[in-house]
């Protein structure tokens, strides 16, 4: 089970240059010298402050590194150019099965716990085309990616590249805006040069209810780094100026509702009173931070003309999200007989015979 070492670390402003020269030599000496070494990446977060993303086969093998330090000159010279150590720490991973071991590397973007994905490659040496999975759960980290696990799975099988990818949610450090909207850009933008398995003029994003949102918010980018060529709303809240309006998410706040048919259990329940104390005005004026009276512009900003075809795919018997949420005049929409919220994530549900007609 590979594992992901992030380290963030500051270098003076002249130091720069040579500790990008630096970088080449350190790298092969880790190649040579460190047993379980995979891959790095060096990421700039701001203008002195790095991230590096190092990523070993287990933890054994990055016990076995740390202990060696800077024991190649390579590495020594690497390390002196380096102003101040931040933190060091291990990434956040979930990609062990009830059945058995998951092929999966988990991979961060960010130094934030939640800034990771998970990249599963199908066999073969590709290049493959590329689904961005963002799962959903009311922006809030009372869920987590493990809901689109399954649909992780069943596209590898279909031939697919899968990065199903983590954001800052509601409940956690800066989750809601921008944090959340920066995470799901800043996951995109990682795969170009991740792995020569990617095909990166061939991504496309799937995300499920609050992540329907985000992958619409991905469909209308211009400026990325990697561009989506499709997008899919599974039951996304795509109007969030009408759910403003009707404070959507105040449910959340009601313990004694009962759940959405076919809900899996929260991943952290210990958040929901936490929760519970920030919705009693809805959720969207903590996803986009405000009412869609105080920052208008955020509003039409997620609100904006599309620049990639998008398909909204709703559940008829979907009981949270209301069809006049999943409005958005530019995208093709898909109204599944007999699906519920949570259907159309169920790879074995007829729902799904429609998305991957669309990915196709």
């Amino acid at each position: 089970m590979s594992v992901t070492e992030l380290t963030t670390f500051t270098v003076k402003p002249e130091n720069t240059a040579a500790m990008l020269a630096a970088r080449p030599g350190m790298v092969d000496a880790f190649r040579r010298d460190r047993r379980g070494f995979v891959t790095a990446k060096l990421i700039r977060v701001a203008d002195d402050k790095w991230l590096d993303l190092v990523e070993w086969i287990d933890d054994t093998a990055w016990d076995e590194s740390r202990a060696k330090g800077a024991n190649q000159p390579e590495i020594a010279a690497f390390f002196a150019t380096i102003d101040t150590l931040v933190s060091s720490d291990r990434g956040v991973r979930y990609d062990d099965a009830e059945d058995g071991y998951r092929p999966v590397r988990t991979i961060a973007y960010g130094p934030h716990p939640s800034q990771v994905g998970e990249l599963y490659l199908p066999e073969g040496d590709g290049p493959f085309p590329v689904i961005v999975l963002i799962h959903g759960g009311f922006w809030t980290a009372m869920w987590d990616r493990r809901q689109t696990t399954p649909l992780a799975d069943a596209l590898v099988g279909d031939g697919y590249a899968v990065w199903n990818i983590e954001y800052r949610r509601i409940g956690e450090d800066g989750g809601g805006w921008p944090g959340t909207f920066d995470d799901v850009e800043a996951a995109v933008d990682l795969l170009d040069g991740l792995d020569l398995a990617l095909d990166t003029s061939r991504v496309q994003v799937v995300g499920h209810s609050a992540g329907g949102q985000l992958a619409a918010w991905l469909a209308g980018r211009t400026d990325g780094k990697v561009q989506v060529q499709k997008a899919v709303s599974l039951a996304g809240v795509l109007d969030l100026a009408a759910a403003d309006a009707d404070k959507f998410g105040t449910v959340l706040a009601d313990p004694t509702a009962p759940p959405p048919a076919g809900a899996p259990g929260t991943q952290r329940p210990e958040l929901a009173a936490v929760i519970a104390g920030l919705v009693g005005d809805g959720i969207a004026p903590l996803i986009l931070g405000g009412h869609r009276a105080e920052v208008p512009d955020r509003y039409a900003r997620a609100a904006q003309p599309l620049t990639v075809p998008l398909l909204q795919v709703l559940g008829d018997a979907d009981d949270v999200v209301p069809k006049k949420y999943a409005d958005h005049p530019s995208a093709e929409f898909t109204e599944v007989h007999d699906a519920n919220h949570f259907d159309v994530i169920d790879p074995a549900h007829p729902a799904w015979d429609v998305v991957r007609a669309w990915l196709a």
